[in-house]
């Protein structure tokens, strides 16, 4: 080991406030003897910078830096020139990235520690061991004999397919002895030799970069390693704690035991109000479906449709087109009631109702409403049931699962097998699968016909060329897809999709065809090809050339013609996707190429420009790992643009009319569900809620008809980047606390119609001073009675799309959570009212004297009938007792409207609410109630 004193090494730099912050932790928790630590933070906030600080400062011993890529690991090396040996000795020979030569500090790959050995025989015997017990137990195989027969006679006779099922389970033994604790034993010689040397070494800190990639082998092996290197302090740094979905048990919990909690995340709106990344404004550019892909979704609820009313009429079922079934089936409705009735389980019947309700609650509420909503008697042994919060076609979907397993294919008749069979293929269209126990989510040819719609990738036309309108020559867009090409069109979406659609080649082609966007000279590059444009050809090779040979890399350019534009290829054993990302990177910085094409692969985790102005993201992905780290492409600072905003666009295709007409909106929403964004007031909300106030987790609201207007709005916004920055308030600290707003929206003209019923009222009411009169009231209601404190303050703000939102500032989570909750009860439609109170306006009389007055004199001079307008909720506070909705009743009446606040727990109250409602006397409102941050 170099006779060298770590502790001689230190930061020569400042940290960020957030590292310090870091670095404050990590030091208290190891001071009292924690040995692991794990900590989120944004790409480009400097986490390389954290783990070094803590391995210099903090830790003082050799460390191993573990990446999940070779770039990523080049950066841990690079970044150690901030730090300086206090004697002045030259630190470049501690660092190290060979793993055949440990250093003070060593970056390797996840892959070179962790690169499993061949399969053995002895491996191939324990895999077909594994298959022929499958094969018993799944009723293939009556014997050991005859399944070791069975599984001979494949691999003389069918040897593809011996070999394909071979892996598969040697992929399983594999598994099997890594999760149980073997893992080091599958490991390969050179990665077993590179731990020897790290062991010998003596490395006493493990940091593990971007961590959220260690739920899978990787974990398994490091969870061994870090015992096997004597239990090294370890650190683990990510952007994004890792996605669950679809992992086993075993490596979510092997995680959460070798990481622990969480010890600190640093969340992006803080580093952007610190200065340390770049702010940025997400947007939305909506599209529809193409006609002839509208015909197709229609065709998809059309069949389905008719499916579900032969389900409902059984009658019209027919064997062969034209010919009806003699024998008439049970109708889904007829079976539903008998199954009520009967209280019929799959296998047996119960005798008590409860029983029956418990064996599948969700069946059985759905049962009562659809047999309610079909006008349908109940059996009298079944009781009123609460409605369940499920959609409607989810319902449906329980329904038409059950009536298939349980009767349909149960039944003696072919007829319903048949029947069975068009279900199973209609709902898969729909994107449910029926299994043998329940409904489950797969692919849709529906979703997929939304998701890729070529009209999504002629989406990025207008918006790069607004863009470009705006920034010139400061232009630096990129645009990610999902693939280059698709290689599994699926045959019900062939005639519509091709193996480009959706993909970047598409978006690619879409950018040549426009001169507009054709003049940012934009450059396709994906893990096996670059694609450039003729018109750029001769300088981009002319730049190459001048950038390999700068770097003394060996390759010899060449490009072949493909159609519109030239493939560049490259001889040579260095040519590879590492050297042609990094050299068209630094095109892109230069201003060769304004915009780059390319897949998320390719160019999300580990790529960095930090010119990039503009995303735009047409892929599909919504786990929040990938989703930040695409994120975080747009988020650096560049010194050359010292105010730099990002805008960050997703295309959405919706066709709400349609059952699947919202699949893309939904990956939209679960794109955003953990993406933090500052909205048009000022406030940072997570959740899609900051790219538009319209947006719910329902639907689009405002949108169906209108989607013109919403891309018009957005790229007005988008050219609005100044404004967009002051937003930020870059400078000011980040309040961490969250705080309960409510915004509030309304259809409905007249709930804003009339005067204020005052004598000086000379403007009418609109949204605004309504919505900020009414939640004045309650804001001085909850102060009176206590339930806020006097040193809150009320904030009252607008928002795009004529919402309203209002909130408290300086009052604990709970007295936030109070008042909220008493906005929307007063301004939301009535529900369950205890206490009501009336509104009245000012209208002007239809009276000759007023017709003939002047526009400008009729607020000072016109003639007014005060009228009852509207009822409203004293919220549940206030409305425990007379005496506290008398002071609601006090603010009511100086502020809104005179009115008495009125007792509606009785016969007599109960039909006021009633036919408030029925005569449109109750607030018709959209009433959001959100989380955010100042």
């Amino acid at each position: 080991m170099p006779d060298i004193c770590l502790p001689d090494i230190r930061f020569r730099g400042q940290l960020r406030p957030s590292q310090a912050e870091v670095a404050r932790i990590a030091s208290e928790k190891l001071a009292r003897g924690k040995r692991r630590l794990h900590i989120v933070a944004p790409p480009g906030s400097g986490k390389t910078v954290m783990g070094l600080y803590i391995w210099a400062e903090l830790v003082g011993k050799p460390a191993l830096v573990l990446s999940p890529n070779s770039a990523i690991q080049a950066q841990w090396a690079a970044r150690t020139e901030l730090f300086e040996h206090r004697h002045g000795m030259d630190l470049t020979p501690l660092i190290s990235t060979d793993p055949q030569m440990p250093g003070l500090l060593t970056s390797l790959t996840y892959q070179s520690v962790t690169l499993p050995a061949r399969a053995t025989e002895f491996t191939a015997a324990r895999a077909i061991d594994l298959w022929a017990q499958s094969l018993i137990e799944k009723n293939q195989a009556a014997s050991e004999q005859e399944a070791d027969d069975w599984i001979e006679g494949l691999r003389d006779h069918n040897p593809n397919f011996y070999n394909e099922r071979l892996a598969a389970f040697r992929k399983q033994i594999r598994e099997q002895d890594a999760i149980g604790g073997r893992a080091m034993t599958l490991l390969h010689r050179a990665s077993l030799d590179t731990l020897v040397r790290l062991r010998d070494y003596g490395v006493g800190l493990l940091i593990l970069d971007e961590c959220h990639h260690l739920m899978g082998h990787w974990g398994r092996v490091l969870a061994e390693v870090s015992e096997y290197l004597n239990g090294p302090v370890i650190v683990g740094l990510t952007a994004t704690p890792p996605d669950r979905e679809g992992k086993k048990r075993e490596d979510t919990q092997r995680y959460d035991q070798f990481f622990g909690t969480i010890d600190f995340e640093v969340p992006v709106p803080a580093v952007v109000k610190d200065g340390y990344l770049a702010p940025y404004q997400d947007l939305a550019y909506f599209v529809r479906p193409s006609e002839s892909e509208l015909e197709f979704i229609a065709s998809v609820d059309q069949q389905f449709n008719k499916l579900v009313e032969e389900l409902y009429h059984p009658c019209l079922r027919s064997d062969e087109p034209g010919s009806l079934i003699l024998r008439p089936p049970e109708s889904l409705i007829d079976w539903l009631v008998r199954v009520l009735r009967d209280q019929q389980l799959p296998t047996r019947q119960t005798s008590q109702w409860r029983q029956f309700f418990n064996a599948d609650a969700r069946f059985v509420t759905a049962a009562v409403w659809f047999l309610k909503s079909q006008k349908t008697a109940l059996p009298n042994n079944v009781p009123e049931l609460l409605p369940s919060d499920e959609a409607e076609d989810e319902r449906l979907i329980t329904l038409i699962d059950r009536y298939t397993r349980h009767y349909l294919r149960r039944s003696p008749h072919a007829a319903d097998h048949q029947t069975a069979t068009r279900v199973v293929d209609r709902l898969r269209m729909l994107g449910v699968q029926i299994t043998d126990s329940g409904p489950r989510a797969c692919a849709s040819p529906v979703s997929r016909v939304i998701a890729y719609t070529r009209n999504k990738t002629r989406a990025v036309v207008p918006i790069l060329r607004h863009e470009a309108q705006i920034l010139g020559a400061d232009l630096r867009a990129v645009v990610i897809a999902d693939f280059e090409k698709s290689s599994a069109i699926r045959s019900e979406v062939a005639h519509l999709l091709d193996e480009e659609a959706g993909g970047a080649v598409a978006a690619f082609r879409m950018l040549l065809d426009a001169p507009e966007t054709n003049q940012l000279d934009p450059v396709l590059v994906t893990g096996s090809s670059v694609l450039v444009d003729t018109d750029l050809l001769d300088r981009i090779i002319s730049e190459a050339n001048a950038w390999l040979q700068e770097r003394g890399i060996n390759v010899e350019l060449s490009s072949a013609m493909q159609g519109m534009f030239h493939e560049l290829n490259g001889r040579g054993s260095d040519w590879c996707p590492r050297v042609y990302v990094e050299m068209l990177t630094e095109l892109f910085q230069r201003g060769t190429t304004r915009c780059l094409v390319g897949t998320r692969g390719l160019l999300g985790e580990g790529w960095d420009a930090n010119s990039v102005n503009v995303l735009v993201d047409l892929s599909t992905a919504t786990t929040s790992m990938t989703v930040n780290q695409l994120r975080g492409r747009s988020l650096r600072l560049d010194p050359k643009q010292p105010r730099k905003l990002a805008n960050n666009w997703d295309v959405v295709c919706i066709a709400p009319e349609f059952s699947k007409g919202l699949d893309d909106y939904r990956r939209f929403l679960r794109k955003h569900e953990t993406i933090f964004g500052v909205c048009d007031d000022g406030a940072i909300e997570k959740g899609v809620g900051h790219v538009h106030a319209a947006f719910t987790q329902l639907k689009p609201e405002l949108v169906d008809g209108s989607v013109s207007q919403l891309n018009s709005d957005m790229l007005v916004r988008a050219a609005k980047r100044e404004a967009a920055y002051e937003l930020w308030q870059i400078g000011k600290t980040y309040g961490g606390q969250p705080i309960r707003a409510v915004e509030i929206g309304s259809h409905q003209a007249k709930f804003t119609e009339g005067y204020p019923p005052f004598a000086k009222a000379k403007r009418p009411w609109d949204r605004l001073s309504l919505v900020s009169a009414i939640s004045e009231v309650v804001f001085a209601s909850l102060q009176e009675i206590s339930q806020i404190s006097a040193a809150s303050v009320l904030k009252i703000n607008t928002r795009d799309g004529g919402y309203v939102r209002v909130f408290l500032v300086g009052v604990s989570a709970e007295e936030s959570r109070i008042f909220a909750q008493s906005v929307r009860e007063t301004l939301g439609p009535l529900s369950s009212p205890r206490y009501v109170i009336p509104r009245s306006v000012d209208v002007p009389a239809d009276t000759l004297t007023n017709r003939l007055l002047p526009q400008l004199l009729r607020p000072w001079l016109e003639r007014r009938d005060r009228r009852q307008w509207m009822l409203h909720a004293v919220p549940t506070v206030l409305a425990s007792k007379r005496d506290l909705a008398a002071v609601f009743e006090k603010h009511w009446n100086a502020k809104v409207s005179p009115g008495q606040a009125m007792f509606v727990k009785n016969l007599q109250g109960e039909e006021l609410v009633i036919d408030a409602i029925r005569n449109d006397l109750s607030p018709a409102t959209i009433v959001h109630e959100k989380e955010m941050f100042l």
